[in-house]
C-alpha cells in the first residue's frame, strides 16, 4: 500500500520467472522444514501451541511446518519488521528504494527496524520494484514470508515459492499489526517473545492515553498519495485507526458513496481510494490526521484545494504523523504512539 505511490511499490512484476525452475529443484532438496499442504493441515499431529510439528491457519489455508523455522526469507517488507521484533531468523528481506526521506535505509529498509536488521545482518532480497524471486534460492531457507496483498505483495509466484520452501501467507491489510505479529510467533515458535512486545506496546499506549486530550468531534485519518491523484481514507480495519480508537478518538464514517473505487486492491480491508472530487466527500472528520506525512503530504494539504478547503483544515484541525508510521510493526506502532502524544498532549 505505499501510498506514496513510489514505483517500487505499486509495480506487480512477476514474471522473472523464467531461470527460477532449475534452481527450485536444488533449493526443494534443501528445505529443512516442509510444509504439509497449504490448505490442508497435513498430517502433523501438533498443535499451535508448544512443539513440532505445527498446523497454523494463515490468510491462504492451513500451513504444517514439521520444525521451528531457522532460516526465513521475506518477500515482504512490511511483515519483516513484526518477524524481527519477535527475534526471528530472518536472513534476507525485500527492500524499498534505499534512502526516502522518512521512509527507508541505505538498503531500502524500513527506519524503524534499520538497527534491528543490521543487527541481525539481514541482507536484500531485492527490491520491490524488480522482484526476483530466484534470489530466495541461494539462502536454502525453510520458511518464506509472504504478504496477501499490497504493494510488497508476491502472491502471484507462492506456488513457485513453494518449491522452495514452506511459504507463511499473511493478509496484513486486515488485521492489527498485533495479530501479525502473533501469526509469525507461532509459526517460528517465538510466541513468548510476541507477548512480551504487544505487553510493553499496551503499557505504552496505556501511558499515552493518561498524557493527551482527544479532540472534540469526529475524526478522519488519512495517507495523501504522492502523485497528485487523491488520497486514501483508512477505515476501521486500518491498524492506524485501532490505535486511535485504543486511546478514545471518535472516527468519522466514510459514506459507501466513495466505496467503489478498488484500484488500489479489490481484497483491501484497511483503505477506501479516495480521487481528488472525493477527498472532501469521503473525509468528514471534524478533525484529521495524516498518517506517514511527508513534506510533499505537507505541501499538498496546505495548497491543493481539494483539501485546503476542507473545513478541518481551514479550521486548522489537522495534524501529522511522521512517514516510518506508514507500516505498522512493534517499532513503528510505538513511533506513532509517541507522535500522538507530541501532537495531543494535554
Amino acid at each position: 500500500m505505499r501510498i506514496r505511490h513510489s514505483a517500487q511499490q505499486n509495480t506487480r512484476s512477476r514474471r522473472r520467472l523464467g531461470a527460477i525452475a532449475g534452481a527450485i529443484l536444488v533449493a526443494a532438496t534443501l528445505s529443512a522444514c516442509s510444509s504439509g499442504g497449504q490448505g490442508d493441515a497435513g498430517e502433523a499431529s501438533g498443535g499451535t501451541s508448544g512443539g513440532w510439528p505445527r498446523t497454523i491457519q494463515t490468510s491462504d489455508g492451513k500451513l504444517t511446518l514439521k520444525e521451528q523455522p531457522k532460516v526465513i526469507v521475506s518477500t515482504s517488507t512490511t511483515l519483516t519488521g513484526s518477524a524481527l521484533a519477535v527475534g526471528a531468523p530472518v536472513v534476507a528481506s525485500a527492500s524499498t528504494s534505499p534512502n526516502i526521506d522518512g521512509l527507508s535505509d541505505d538498503q531500502g529498509f524500513f527506519n524503524q527496524w534499520s538497527k534491528e536488521a543490521k543487527a541481525a545482518k539481514v541482507k536484500k532480497l531485492y527490491e520491490n520494484a524488480s522482484p526476483n524471486i530466484e534470489n530466495a534460492v541461494e539462502y536454502a531457507p525453510d520458511l518464506i514470508l509472504v504478504s496477501k496483498n499490497s504493494g510488497d505483495s508476491q502472491m502471484d509466484s507462492v506456488a513457485q515459492l513453494r518449491k522452495i520452501a514452506p511459504v507463511l501467507v499473511i493478509d496484513y491489510s486486515g488485521e492489527s499489526w498485533q495479530d501479525v505479529t502473533r501469526t509469525i510467533a507461532e509459526a517460528t515458535g517465538r510466541e513468548s517473545q510476541a507477548k512480551e512486545v504487544i505487553s510493553d506496546y499496551e503499557q505504552h499506549l496505556a501511558d499515552v492515553k493518561k498524557r493527551i486530550a482527544v479532540p472534540q468531534g469526529t475524526t478522519s485519518a488519512l495517507m495523501v498519495f504522492g502523485d497528485g491523484s487523491g488520497a486514501a481514507a483508512l477505515t476501521k480495519d486500518s491498524p492506524h485507526v485501532q490505535i486511535l480508537q485504543e486511546l478514545g478518538f471518535r472516527m468519522a464514517q466514510i459514506p459507501d458513496s466513495v466505496k467503489g473505487d478498488t484500484s488500489m486492491g479489490a481484497d483491501r480491508k484497511d483503505i477506501v481510494n479516495l480521487s481528488m472530487e472525493n477527498i472532501q466527500k469521503g473525509l468528514t472528520g471534524d478533525n484529521w490526521l495524516v498518517v506517514s506525512a511527508d513534506k510533499l503530504a505537507h505541501d499538498t494539504v496546505a495548497k491543493n484545494p481539494a483539501f485546503s478547503t476542507a473545513p478541518a483544515v481551514e479550521a486548522g484541525k489537522v495534524q501529522y504523523t511522521p512517514g516510518e508510521t506508514f507500516r505498522l510493526d512493534y517499532y513503528s506502532a510505538g513511533m506513532m504512539l509517541d507522535s500522538l502524544a507530541k501532537l495531543y498532549a494535554k
